[in-house]
């Protein structure tokens, strides 16, 4: 092949990965946006049934009944966003009472939860609630008294409590509560239950101790902070766990953080020492100077860059496992691929700003090397004795106009800037030993609970802020949310408002049965007493100790009674209880047929009060 056909084939190839690179950008982009677009569809689809809804149910407003039941006759309806269509449907669930329909995926199972619950308009029949048609209710009005979750939630910017609200008309402005909101105790027991049921605890209690301190934290809540230090050591000790915990000691090089926060020994305030600054700042390289570390460390950041470019050689920029493990991020991968072409070795340094610039790139992928994390093998006992050296350097010399730029670690008092569980801490937990973590995480909550702790480290989580573009784009990290989770912000939106129906039409086909059946279980305890209706896979199979009132199966275009079950007619009011009593025979509480467990909610789960 001859020069000309090489150059033209690499150049083909370029083009070729670019293409495919832009290709993959937009992929990720389209699904990112899909559930917006899934969610307007749906609302689109229901303004527009309701512009065809007659002129007499339009122009009046009635206010839903207190109870009653829900009447589904000879109703038809077509849902455009999944293009389920249910026909033919004479039902008639008495409520208060616990209703289940099985079906997979395109059954139509949630296109009857979305009937029931006032979301979709009927094309044929009507759907009424006590007498009243849903479609003649005000949305408002109707959506505080039957809660529906059965879409893509809307995630918006602020906090995780304002998006758990969100929906709620007493926070409809963007607000949140505080000590001085009225039945503010009353609300915290609703999200204390909301995030028990739904199995988003363990997402908040994380978030907490992730947060990072406010600088102007409450005194009481600081001193707190600082005395459960010496709890938790000893609570490790008597378990035999301390060695997991490496702690943060000024005297020795902790080996579970990175070069530049070995350094600093604190937490950045600001930009001055942010990561992304640390290299390039002026004192940061007068101390490395002094120290004689600034040869060392440009070394190390070319061995760095060397074993980074040959080990993701292989990937795509776009590639999770670049962003999750590499040192440096892909816009600045053809720059060190340049570097390493043009400097095979650590000499012969060019002069000028550009060397400048290479020198400082490279240690500023050294400031960022974790030898635990990263096992490049570049760092031994003498480097970590002079990395202590520089930061006994760093702190003596800071001059006053940056004291406010690091807030160092001490053991008599909390670090602003730093997550909640480094303050508890005082140390990193050591990730040499498989379960270190969680095995830690324990200890922990064990003692902020008998310390009283354990709702602070809630309404850090609760606090935390949310990204809704990287909520929506599927990816779990501090500021996005997994699919499930998501999921379970949607419920838990509706259980805290408390409403007379529950509908809960979302696609739990991606799970398993037992661990489906777990979490209604949890959610029917939470609602004893009070109308839900649930959407199941049609391999869930009810508990037959604890039976739901009616269950429904959605198969094609209609909907049948399960095998086993009375009639459906049968369980109509005008004939019957809402148990299933004859009419005029005292009826059984619903709390009784809904849940064999009479325990508070609470009492089965991780969360305690004050």
């Amino acid at each position: 092949m001859s020069a000309g056909g090489l150059s033209a084939v690499l150049g083909a190839l370029a083009i070729a990965s670019s293409a495919v690179a832009a290709f993959l950008r937009q992929s990720r982009r389209r699904r990112a946006a899909l559930p917006a677009f899934r969610e307007i569809a749906r609302a689109t689809a229901s303004l527009e049934a309701r512009a065809r809804a007659p002129r007499r149910l339009r122009s009046q407003s009635e206010p839903l009944p207190d109870g009653g039941p829900i009447v589904l006759a000879n109703v038809a309806a077509y849902d455009p966003a999944s293009g389920e269509r249910l026909i033919g449907l004479d039902l008639s669930l008495p409520m208060p009472s616990h209703v289940a329909i099985l079906g997979d995926r395109g059954s139509g199972g949630r296109v009857l939860a979305a009937l029931i619950a006032g979301q979709l308009e009927p094309t044929a029949g009507a759907v009424t609630y006590a007498g009243t048609d849903l479609r003649s209710v005000e949305p408002a009005e109707r959506a505080r008294r039957i809660a529906y979750a059965g879409g893509e939630p809307v995630l918006m910017s602020g906090t995780l409590l304002q998006n758990l609200l969100y929906g709620d008309p007493a926070f409809a402005d963007g607000s949140s509560p505080d000590a001085s909101t009225p039945n503010a105790r009353e609300l915290e027991e609703r999200l204390v239950e909301a995030l028990s049921v739904t199995g988003l605890d363990r997402l908040v209690y994380g978030r907490g101790l992730a947060s990072v301190l406010p600088r102007r934290l409450d005194a009481a809540t600081a001193a707190a902070i600082v005395e459960t230090r010496d709890a938790l050591r000893a609570a490790l000790a008597a378990d035999h766990a301390a060695h997991l915990i490496e702690p943060f000691d000024p005297a020795r090089y902790n080996r579970q953080a990175t070069v530049g926060e070995n350094i600093l020994f604190g937490a950045p305030v600001g930009s001055a020492f942010s990561e992304a600054r640390l290299a390039g700042h002026p004192f940061t390289r007068a101390v490395l100077e002094a120290e004689g570390l600034t040869r060392p460390m440009t070394e190390m950041g070319l061995a760095i860059a060397r074993a980074t470019v040959e080990i993701f050689s292989d990937l795509p920029d776009d590639h999770p496992l670049f962003d999750a493990f590499s040192l440096f991020p892909a816009r600045e991968r053809g720059f060190f691929e340049d570097l390493i072409a043009r400097q095979p070795e650590a000499s012969g340094w060019r002069r000028g700003p550009a060397g400048q610039r290479d020198r400082a790139r490279l240690i500023g992928l050294c400031l960022r090397y974790s030898e635990t994390r990263h096992r490049f093998g570049l760092i031994d006992e003498a480097m970590e004795a002079r990395l202590v050296a520089a930061r006994r350097t760093f702190a003596a010399l800071l001059p006053a106009s940056l004291t406010g730029s690091v807030e160092f670690y001490d053991p008599g008092k909390v670090t602003a800037a730093a997550s909640l569980e480094e303050n508890l801490l005082f140390g990193r937990v050591a990730g040499a030993e498989a379960g270190a973590g969680a095995r830690v995480r324990a200890l922990m909550q064990a003692v902020l609970r008998e310390r009283g702790l354990e709702r602070t480290v809630y309404r850090f989580g609760l606090a935390s802020q949310v990204d809704p573009r990287a909520a929506e784009s599927g990816l779990a990290g501090r500021d996005g949310f997994t699919p499930f989770e998501r999921t379970a912000i949607d419920v838990a939106r509706c259980l805290v408002r408390r409403p007379d129906i529950l509908v809960v039409g979302l696609a739990l086909d991606d799970r398993g049965a037992p661990e489906v059946m777990a979490g209604i279980e949890r959610l029917r305890a939470a609602r004893a007493g009070r109308g839900l209706v649930v959407c199941l896979p049609a391999e869930c199979r009810p508990d037959e100790a604890a039976p739901f009132d009616v269950v429904l199966r959605a198969e094609r275009t209609t909907v049948v009674r399960a095998g086993g079950m009375p009639d459906v007619a049968e369980t109509a009011v005008a004939e019957s209880g809402p148990s299933g009593a004859p009419a005029g025979a005292e009826a059984v509480p619903s709390s009784e047929v809904v849940s064999s467990s009479t325990e508070p909610v609470r009492d089965r789960t991780r969360l305690t009060p004050d």
